[in-house]
């Protein structure tokens, strides 16, 4: 990560907010289809801004992981 510039790290970071309040729903965590699509937008987002390969997975592991914590919070907002 100390490749990637901290002003890309933080568009990337508002970028995938903007994922996750888009595509969050109230039962995301158990359904497996919704969690294959912010998977795969998690992974495009990357893809489209140079993001090393070989750390995308450990990385999208940690962002859904992050999203499992604060998810609750975008989903009362679409309520």
């Amino acid at each position: 990560m100390a490749q990637q510039g901290e002003d890309v790290l933080a568009k990337i970071a508002r970028e995938l907010v903007a994922v996750m309040r888009r595509d969050v729903r109230t039962d995301w965590t158990v359904r497996d289809d919704v969690r294959a699509k912010l998977r795969s937008s998690i992974k495009r987002l990357l893809v489209s801004h140079g993001y090393p390969p070989d750390k995308q997975p450990v990385t999208i592991k940690l962002v859904l992981e992050q999203m499992e914590s604060i998810a609750p919070r975008y989903a009362g907002e679409r309520t």
